[in-house]
């Protein structure tokens, strides 16, 4: 018999897995949709470029939204228009449409973030310690699964509108039926010093620094979403069956990373955890660079995974126990900073690899590992 205690945890954790989905599966198809649309790697970028305008449309309204209508409400609501946006990738046939729905797309992702990261914030606080890492390494595993669905779609010639509909078919009945089990926000008046503190939300350099913490580990992660299958098919010139499992190495790393992260952060903390992150970042990108063979690059990426793992859990912790704001307003600051980098690293990624190439790429982004290093010691 399960403990009522445990459902709002396990709904919100289940959600996680096909949130992270969602994006994986997104990417395990940006080869086919590439190539499709005949188009090269910084014409790329450009498109890849509207996703993060999606996410700039919502910083300016996404947390009082949330917070207006709950984030109970808001996270089956944008989780269910997410996966509607990602059936519209596949339909697209021209390039307008596409960078279109990109827009909605990054825009829905950004909601949706801070709406199930303010319910996990509210679950973790009936629990001791961080739990917020197992939460985010089962958005890993998610993205794991679907990546690994996205090699086998692949290798099977499924367009990926027929493989977009299956997934989000079975991810929005998932989350109709968790709806339930998710938890209302605490209705609690803010006392005026806070009112006012919080129209002051830029001014707590604590919470910028954890932002561009975020930030970092964002562009990261996104330039391993977008760019590690580009990477395996023209550095590595992996064989087609291969092309897939860079990814699918470097989402099951993270997986595994965002599990341990929990233990990790309670028995050295939170500063050493993230400076022993920024350097598995910097050593596992410069050893794609350094050497891109199958193995190696597998290893790698593996190492990336393992490092890009814990920044954001133990950040999303830091920030919903602010004390200058509400957990909506202070994730919605952490959120969009991230997302940016999540969505501005692949199009910089593009138009660096057009000019000079993906490896001098790939050895720019590990330099964001040593600066999540240099960042920690600011943190209070």
């Amino acid at each position: 018999m399960i403990n009522k205690k445990h459902l709002p945890r396990m709904a919100v954790t289940f959600l996680f897995f096909f949130f992270g989905g969602s994006s994986a599966t997104w990417a395990s198809r940006i080869p086919t949709i590439k190539l499709s649309m005949n188009v090269s790697d910084s014409d790329w970028g450009l498109v890849l470029l509207f996703l993060s305008i999606g996410t700039l449309i919502t910083l300016p309204f996404a947390g009082n939204l949330i917070k207006k209508l709950g984030s109970k409400k808001s996270t089956l609501l944008f989780i269910v228009l997410y996966f509607l946006f990602l059936i519209g990738i596949g339909f697209c046939d021209k390039l307008w449409q596409l960078k279109l729905n990109l827009i909605v797309y990054g825009a829905l992702g950004n909601l949706t973030n801070i709406a199930i990261n303010t319910q996990a914030v509210d679950v973790s606080k009936s629990y001791k310690g961080q739990i917020i890492g197992s939460m985010h390494g089962t958005w890993s595993i998610g993205g794991f699964f679907a990546s690994w669905l996205g090699a086998v779609m692949i290798a099977k010639n499924v367009p990926p509108f027929e493989h977009f509909i299956l997934y989000s078919s079975v991810g929005i009945i998932v989350s109709l039926l968790l709806f339930r089990y998710l938890l209302l926000d605490e209705v609690k008046e803010e006392p005026i010093e806070n009112k006012k503190k919080s129209q002051y939300i830029l001014d707590d350099k604590n919470l910028i620094i954890l932002g561009f913490l975020a930030f970092f580990a964002m562009v990261s992660e996104g330039t391993m979403t977008d760019w590690s299958n580009e990477y395996m098919r023209n550095i590595v010139k992996s064989d087609k069956k291969y092309i897939g499992y860079g990814l699918t190495a470097y989402m099951a790393a993270m997986a595994i990373g965002r599990f341990i992260s929990d233990y990790v952060v309670r028995k050295f903390g939170p500063k050493i955890t993230l400076i022993i992150s920024g350097t598995l970042i910097f050593i596992g990108m410069m050893s794609a660079v350094l050497f891109p063979t199958l193995l190696t690059t597998l290893i790698s990426f593996i190492i990336v995974g393992l490092g890009i793992s814990a920044v954001v859990p133990i950040v999303y912790t830091l920030a919903g126990n602010s004390q200058t704001t509400t957990p909506q307003q202070a994730l919605t600051v952490i959120t969009s900073i991230a997302f940016i980098g999540f969505f501005l690293g692949p199009p910089g990624i593009g138009f660096l690899a057009e000019k000079f190439s993906l490896q001098i790429s790939f050895s720019f982004i590990s330099l964001f590992g040593i600066g999540i290093i240099f960042l920690v010691k600011f943190l209070r």
